[in-house]
């Protein structure tokens, strides 16, 4: 009987959510509200960062390998923007092409440099205006960079130094202190891969950040091979400061024996390879 009335109920909840279109895109839009904020699909921005080449400048690149007489070589741009960032935004669009009706506004840091009562998510670190102004925002209790390194914001501690091998990443989401309704998300990164890879990670994995954040601000670490943004996954992840703080300590402690490690190689090796001191 219990079977029954489930299969009904069941059955029930089909044709309701058939009947109300409404409904339909309530349940479909909640959820990735949740991440993206409520502005997700009314008016949020995807920023990017551009860059003004100077006068009179002739870029390069590969020979085509189909011969066309009309071809010529781009020259006297307005402005240039990365491969990185562009792979960043479509996959960022895409991400909203599937959950929400209104496509985010794709703009520039030049054009948004004064506007904070908005929602936006920033593509690139502090080459991105609006990525600075999540940095530095008050509700940042997360994440900065530091030189070669991610660090805690409150104490400087290091949690993640450069790597040659791995690009590395971030994706801070707060609420601005001064606009508190408003969410504004940063993907960042070391190297061009890394800001495409974090933001490839919250384009597609956004509904496992859901289920671990809900609709709290929030901080994720990603570390990115270089030749594969979908090679991303994440290193860390926080709700708090404090929990930035704990993984800051025991970074450190292990950079300490790293380094010490090293130190005393280092150490050996130039006691074994130094030459003999002269006789007086």
């Amino acid at each position: 009987m219990a079977v029954l009335e489930y299969l009904n109920l069941v059955e029930w909840a089909k044709k309701l959510y058939e009947a109300f279109p409404h409904l339909r895109t309530y349940l479909r839009t909640r959820e990735f509200k949740q991440v993206f904020g409520r502005d997700a699909e009314k008016k949020c921005h995807v920023i990017y960062n551009i860059s003004f080449p100077p006068e009179h400048t002739v870029f390069s690149k590969p020979e085509p390998k189909v011969k066309r007489d009309n071809y010529r070589r781009t020259q006297n741009l307005t402005t240039i923007n990365s491969c990185a960032t562009t792979r960043a935004i479509g996959y960022l669009v895409y991400a909203f092409g599937e959950r929400v009706n209104k496509p985010p506004t794709i703009s520039s840091d030049v054009d948004t440099d004064d506007r904070m009562d908005i929602s936006f998510i920033s593509v690139g670190g502090v080459t991105n205006l609006k990525s600075c102004d999540v940095l530095r925002d008050s509700s940042n209790h997360f994440l900065d960079f530091s030189g070669r390194s991610i660090v805690h914001r409150s104490s400087g501690l290091p949690i993640i130094q450069f790597s040659t091998e791995i690009a590395y990443g971030f994706i801070i989401k707060i609420n601005p202190h001064s606009n508190p309704e408003r969410t504004w998300i940063c993907c960042a990164g070391f190297e061009e891969r890394g800001t495409s890879g974090a933001a490839w990670f919250l384009a597609t994995k956004w509904k496992h950040i859901r289920k671990w954040a809900k609709d709290k601000p929030f901080a994720i670490i990603t570390k990115t091979d270089y030749h594969s943004d979908e090679s991303t996954e994440f290193v860390y992840r926080f709700l708090t400061s404090d929990e930035v703080y704990e993984a800051a300590e025991k970074a450190r402690a292990t950079f300490t024996k790293t380094t010490t490690t090293t130190s005393k190689s280092e150490t050996t090796q130039s006691t074994i390879t130094a030459p003999p001191t002269p006789t007086q």
